[in-house]
């Protein structure tokens, strides 16, 4: 299978998304349009990209659309390989993160948040394991941990990414304003609501 580009490996996520959760049976690209709001053009040749020969004519299978995508991007498929992921930073919404469902039923496991706050660290209540900042090199290497979510104060963001880079972080999901500074190996989604209302009306006008 030739690669996928980027963009349509992002939206391609979503789709397989959409498609877990709808109840028809079939659904043709102009359907997708409307519940995406994305060109029916920008949805075929997404699909295309999956080498899926499945009656564009009368609309795609769901299940087999759904599960050509998770294959070919191998998510969410039995027995697939789970990525171990972090939370650094557990003020408000580090901590809503940490107790949210948001990785279940993913390709994702949540395995230790991480906070500069020893106090805060012994009293809170999680399932997940928590650890100081100060172990962040030595917990993320001996727990294999590939990703994190950023949730630290912006102040402190490149500095706690330059650590989370130097000890083998492949992507970060940033949920700060600061626009980070990473190597070109690293992968970052700035996750900013400021930053995503602007493109939304930018991209109205």
């Amino acid at each position: 299978m030739k690669k996928i580009p980027e963009p349509s490996r992002k939206r391609l996520v979503i789709l397989a998304k959409i498609l877990s959760q709808s109840s028809e049976k079939k659904l043709t690209s102009v359907d997708l349009s409307r519940i995406t709001g994305w060109g029916e053009a920008s949805i075929r040749r997404d699909i295309s990209s999956l080498e899926l020969h499945n009656g564009v004519s009368n609309g795609y299978d769901t299940k087999i659309l759904h599960d050509a995508i998770c294959t070919a991007l191998k998510i969410n498929s039995p027995g697939a390989e789970k990525h171990r992921c972090c939370i650094v930073g557990l003020g408000k919404l580090g901590e809503a993160l940490l107790e949210s469902s948001v990785f279940k039923g993913s390709s994702f496991e949540l395995v230790a948040g991480f906070d500069t706050n020893c106090n805060k660290i012994e009293i809170m209540k999680s399932e997940i394991p928590l650890f100081a900042t100060l172990d962040l090199e030595i917990k993320i290497r001996s727990m294999k941990i590939e990703y994190a979510v950023l949730a630290v104060p912006d102040e402190k963001a490149q500095m706690m990414t330059d650590r989370l880079v130097t000890c083998g972080i492949k992507g970060i999901v940033n949920y700060t304003n600061i626009v980070l500074s990473v190597p070109k190996n690293i992968r970052v989604e700035h996750v900013n609501t400021v930053v995503v209302l602007t493109g939304m009306v930018a991209g109205g006008e």
